[in-house]
């Protein structure tokens, strides 16, 4: 993980994981209560040698930990560029409340 771009979250999956027929990645976003509004958080993950994603566990509305670093993605829709950073997943588990 790269320690200076480290990145530690905990939320609630806001809608189902998306990912490709070879599940070589999983997209999903976590939400969680700042005061009166909600943060969201895009996030990514890469299954490697050292990495599972534990699909299992990533249901619409489980609170999950999870831990990476930020990235910044660019993307064009409908002719508009769009700037954001994504935070790229390198742990997940569930969290001890669950």
């Amino acid at each position: 993980m790269k320690s200076d771009n480290l990145v530690q979250l905990s939320g609630f999956l806001t809608k189902e994981v998306i990912t490709n027929e070879k599940k070589s990645y999983a997209t999903f976003s976590i939400g969680r209560k700042v005061g009166e509004d909600t943060l969201y958080v895009n996030c990514i993950a890469f299954p490697s040698q050292k990495f599972k994603i534990p699909f299992d566990i990533l249901a619409k509305g489980n609170e999950v930990f999870v831990a990476g670093y930020l990235r910044p993605n660019k993307y064009t829709k409908d002719g508009v560029t769009h700037n954001v950073i994504q935070l790229v997943v390198e742990k997940i588990r569930e969290t001890d409340e669950n």
